[in-house]
């Protein structure tokens, strides 16, 4: 305890320092304050406990991280490059923790369609908290971090039957201003019954300063509501990203939520769903590639308490270099979720014999009366079809680049949004040894 007794007195004073411009009502402090009391008793999760055994902090730990005051300086030419061409699109943007309504391009919404700040959404409404009241359970110290310190993120709401006629696109900015920046970031989608929309999460970091990016997103989502919620990580070299998604599902609500995790130091997702009434479904899609020596851990938990729900979990890893990877997936089938259908595979494609993976998917089942079923592979090239390729005057490493391509780009296929799914072809191929020379594939 002596170890971490400074690191926590730091964001204790941290807190203390900016508590005065943290958005919302005196409620809203006086649960910060409790959350922040979580943080400081637990600290940082490290690899004593099991959902964090093999991946560590301590760089995060070494470092002494402080909240931004103001809107970093981002130009438009800055984010250019991480717009995807052709997107047409709402966008909020996110820079250093806060709004940037100069960035961001909101005009025309449709009616019963609300995209705003969370701190503008905090600020507005007295009955507004920090924390969802609709998902009570957000375990992990880094979430009770969160709930203290979050400056801002985005409040997307749907009403009753309304539809986001374009992407919701919302973009969270690292600016690489400052050394030692940390990012606290919550953002929240309510959707009323028998609402659609889809939302691009998009974490991007400039410059070559370390910074923290901690982020939470709840999705609330009523009766026969569905949401398409694709998360793409690429946060700068110097970045560590944790991220944390957390789902409430009611009767016949859907999500389909897929993940790109292609930039940062150290990146940790946990994507969590409970399933509570008849007929809700969830699908969760991933793709992660470390390579150099980025570490790319994803967690997920689906939580079936509730007979005839349906789940579908598909996660691909490339790794390449001195890559590390982490996959657990939990499937947890509660006493009375009877005629549940559930089905996890994990698969990985390791590019060197320096990367390395560790896979574990798991069923946890009470009840009697279900069809569930998880794998996982770790392998690596089929030396034939590079053979093969090679035979057709295709270098080595443009083989492996397409094979690898191949490989993964049935996950991008599944997004939907042919913008998103181009972009995302193009930056993952940009990433594979060789792929430079082939990113016009995508």
């Amino acid at each position: 305890m002596n170890d971490i007794a400074p690191l926590i007195d730091h964001y204790l004073a941290e807190y203390a320092r900016i508590e005065r411009q943290l958005p919302g009502s005196d409620a809203n402090k006086r649960a910060r304050k409790a959350d922040l009391k979580a943080f400081g008793e637990a600290g940082f999760p490290d690899t004593r406990q099991e959902e964090w055994k093999y991946t560590s902090l301590r760089p995060v730990e070494k470092r002494r991280f402080e909240i931004s005051d103001e809107v970093g300086d981002v130009s438009e030419d800055a984010l250019a490059p991480f717009l995807p061409a052709d997107l047409d699109a709402y966008r909020i943007v996110i820079v250093d923790g806060h709004f940037s309504a100069r960035l961001s391009t909101l005009d025309g919404l449709p009616d019963g369609v609300t995209v705003q700040s969370f701190a503008e959404y905090l600020a507005k409404d007295d009955k507004a908290t920090v924390k969802a009241a609709e998902i009570a359970s957000q375990p992990g110290s880094l979430s009770d971090m969160n709930a203290a310190f979050a400056t801002d993120g985005a409040y997307v709401h749907l009403a009753a039957s309304a539809a986001a006629d374009k992407p919701i696109h919302v973009v969270t900015v690292s600016s690489g201003g400052h050394d030692e920046r940390m990012s606290q970031v919550r953002h929240r989608y309510v959707m009323e019954p028998s609402s659609q929309a889809s939302i691009i999460e998009h974490y991007v970091g400039l410059g070559d300063k370390p910074y923290f990016t901690n982020v939470v997103t709840e999705a609330v989502m009523s009766q026969n509501a569905q949401l398409t919620r694709c998360r793409v990580q690429q946060e700068s070299n110097r970045g560590y990203h944790v991220a944390s998604f957390f789902a409430r599902q009611t009767r016949d609500s859907r999500v389909l939520n897929h993940g790109f995790d292609l930039g940062g130091r150290l990146a940790r997702t946990d994507t969590n769903a409970n399933l509570i009434e008849e007929n809700a479904e969830v699908h969760f899609y991933g793709v992660y590639a470390p390579t150099g020596r980025q570490h790319m851990d994803n967690h997920t938990c689906v939580d079936h308490d509730t007979e005839h729900s349906m789940s579908r979990e598909i996660y691909k890893g490339v790794l390449a270099d001195y890559g590390r990877g982490v996959f657990n997936g939990k499937i947890l089938i509660r006493k009375d979720a009877q005629k549940t259908d559930s089905d996890l595979s994990c698969d990985a494609l390791l590019l060197s014999d320096k990367a390395e993976v560790d896979a574990k998917p798991e069923l946890e089942i009470y009840a009697d009366d279900v069809v569930a079923a998880h794998g996982s592979t770790v392998g690596q090239l089929d030396e034939d079809a590079v053979f093969y390729l090679k035979s057709r005057g295709v270098e080595d490493e443009g083989a492996r680049a397409i094979l690898t391509y191949s490989f993964a780009n049935a996950l991008v296929q599944k997004v939907g949004i042919e913008p998103v799914e181009r972009y995302v072809e193009a930056a993952l191929l940009a990433k594979l040894p060789g792929g430079k020379s082939y990113a016009d594939l995508a």
